[in-house]
């Protein structure tokens, strides 16, 4: 786990091996409900009392993420009382997912790009490391990776991707993204695909055991998640399953990956080659 000061550099970069994605699928919606949360309307002002509470709650939740994340692999951590570490491990990828995405809408609705951009970089990188360690869980991967897509596209165009407002702190040509930040962005996203067909590709390793737990249980966001019910985990559909996870995988970051390629060949610092 990383705090949102340490940023994949822009070096060493690993080679894709996926296609980029086709044109027809760019503007289509992510599946799943990764729609992130409507922002302020202003930024935080830079050193007030909501800004640090802010950083705090955020700070906290991330180490909590990252304390969960050692007890699943390290059992002396469970036994640690004096650590004041709260919750067992994480038991599934899943579970690791859902903590990161709430934490997503957080940063996202602050509507503050000073903030914005380093926690979605080291949630980000949270998310691409923490992958293969846990069995493939394909359904909660993709959407988390959707929600980081459209959340990455939108502060590369410094405009809502949905409805195509300019995002708070970007009036006037304000909070844009630096060649820097861009090209930190492009290293990582080129390596969270990576890691993702290396984790779709190990046999016998995919788990969908959260959606099997969750068709038990209805909730408010059943309505709106079209993407978990229309897939289910079962011997008539398991191979349809396995063409719609392959079609995914291709699509990771394909928001981020077009913007970044357009707008890096126009800096002069090359797109994807």
């Amino acid at each position: 786990m990383t705090s949102a000061s340490e940023t994949p550099g822009p070096g060493g970069f690993l080679q894709s091996t996926l296609p980029s994605p086709p044109a027809s699928s760019i503007n289509s919606p992510p599946p799943g409900n990764t729609v992130l949360p409507q922002t302020r309307s202003t930024p935080l002002k830079p050193g007030s009392a909501k800004e640090s509470r802010l950083i705090d709650y955020v700070d906290r939740k991330l180490l909590g993420i990252s304390r969960r994340y050692e007890k699943r692999f390290n059992a002396g951590f469970e036994d640690e009382a004096s650590s004041g570490i709260q919750g067992r491990g994480y038991e599934s990828y899943g579970e690791l997912a859902k903590d990161l995405e709430e934490v997503i809408d957080v940063v996202w609705v602050s509507g503050t790009p000073s903030l914005q951009k380093p926690y979605l970089l080291t949630i980000a990188l949270t998310s691409c490391t923490c992958l293969a360690p846990f069995p493939f869980s394909p359904r909660p991967t993709f959407q988390l990776f959707h929600k980081l897509d459209v959340a990455f596209f939108s502060l590369l165009q410094g405009a809502n991707a949905k409805s195509g407002r300019i995002l708070p702190g970007f009036e006037g040509g304000r909070g844009k993204l630096s060649t820097t930040e861009k090209v930190r962005i492009r290293g990582l996203v080129e390596r969270t695909r990576v890691a993702v067909v290396e984790a779709a590709g190990k046999g016998g390793s995919v788990t969908d055991t959260e959606s099997v737990a969750r068709s038990n249980v209805k909730t408010e966001d059943d309505s709106t998640t079209d993407y978990d019910e229309d897939i289910v985990i079962d011997g008539t559909q398991e191979d349809g399953n396995h063409g719609r996870w392959e079609m995914e995988v291709a699509r990771v970051y394909e928001k981020a990956i077009v913007e970044l390629g357009v707008s890096l060949d126009t800096s002069g610092t090359g797109g994807f080659g």
